[in-house]
């Protein structure tokens, strides 16, 4: 009986061995796929802290990977039918226990977790949250190689408008209904 629970211990122990390489496997693999520019539209009615609101608005993420799970990027959402109003951020990334996290380099924006997400070599979907929104935010992209990022890196890591441009300040919600 004893050889029996020595058994089945050692059983649990290799499977779950293999889940946890089996989890840091698809870790590795989604950062490999996630490389690249990736555009689309964010599907809630967007409004963030600094002021941007509407529902025309594009967001484009490019991600740069530097090691397995993980590197930096930059991010820009613009109004599509008026490009003067915008916001650009650099960022760093990480693929972890099947979640994505940004990290901005703009101190005052909170860490954005993506979840619950579909990623293949053209198209990414999910939902993800800043700790400040109620409700989950969708967004559907899809791999974009003929983004024009020397258009908006230009502009630097603020956010413009026609007016000007401001820095972020305060806090707010990625996107809200």
């Amino acid at each position: 009986m004893k050889k029996i629970y020595t058994f089945l211990a050692m059983a649990m122990v290799t499977m779950m061995t293999m889940t946890s390489c089996d989890a840091d496997y698809e870790d590795r693999m989604e950062a490999r796929t996630l490389e690249g520019t990736w555009t689309g539209y964010i599907d809630n009615y967007y409004y963030d802290r600094w002021g941007l609101t509407g529902d025309s608005y594009r967001t484009a993420f490019y991600f740069e990977r530097e090691n397995a799970y993980g590197g930096w990027g930059y991010e820009v959402d613009y109004d599509a039918r008026r490009p003067s109003d915008y916001w650009y951020c650099d960022f760093k990334w990480e693929v972890a226990h099947g979640n994505i996290r940004i990290q901005y380099y703009d101190r005052d924006y909170t860490d954005v977790i993506i979840y619950d997400y579909m990623l293949d070599d053209y198209h990414f979907s999910g939902n993800m949250d800043d700790g400040y929104c109620d409700t989950r935010t969708h967004f559907t992209l899809s791999y974009d190689n003929m983004f024009n990022w020397n258009y908006w890196m230009t502009r630097g890591t603020t956010r413009g408008t026609g007016d000007g441009e401001y820095h972020a300040t305060g806090t707010g919600c990625f996107a809200k209904q």
